[in-house]
């Protein structure tokens, strides 16, 4: 499966705005791994966004301005063959929230939480919710395929100066 790279170039050039907060992906996995994420918004709508391509052992930011409340990943490996030699493709999301995706194509959908334009409706899991705008979240995909770390970070609060009498 072939994702564009121009998805990485966007999100490469938005990540040098300095912002505190973000949303990283990190692959142990021995295989190279597409990400797409599904966000709310105020509206109750949803956008899902992809692919994000990660070798083995990167960790990339998705993009710098994305500030979801609530975010939910979907990550896929490129086919190999597993022990038995079936060519096989890893897949980590739940059945319980699916999002529209473009499975061949980098893609960014409105109203995500139905199927729009030639989308299909795949399988995403809960990465984080209760977001801030200073909420930091990494989701690592393990190497034993299985396992998958969520870390949510909220930004440490700027010290206050004691008032002066």
């Amino acid at each position: 499966m072939e994702k564009f790279a121009a998805f990485a170039f966007v999100a490469a050039s938005l990540a040098a705005t300095g912002a505190q907060a973000s949303v990283q992906f990190c692959n142990k996995f021995p295989r190279e791994v597409y990400v797409a994420v599904a966000y709310s918004q105020d509206d109750d709508s949803w956008i899902s966004r992809g692919w994000l391509d990660l070798r083995t052992g990167d960790c990339q930011e998705f993009d710098a301005a994305l500030r979801p409340s609530t975010l939910y990943y979907r990550a896929e490996s490129v086919s190999f063959r597993n022990a038995k030699g079936v060519s096989v493709t890893q897949v980590w999301g739940s059945a319980e929230h699916r999002y529209a995706i473009d499975p061949n194509n980098n893609f960014n959908y409105w109203n995500a939480q139905e199927r729009v334009l030639k989308s299909t409706l795949a399988d995403f899991s809960l990465a984080a919710e209760g977001l801030t705008m200073e909420s930091s979240v990494t989701v690592t995909i393990e190497q034993d395929g299985i396992h998958v770390t969520k870390e949510v970070r909220a930004s440490p609060a700027k010290p206050t100066t004691p008032a002066t009498p």
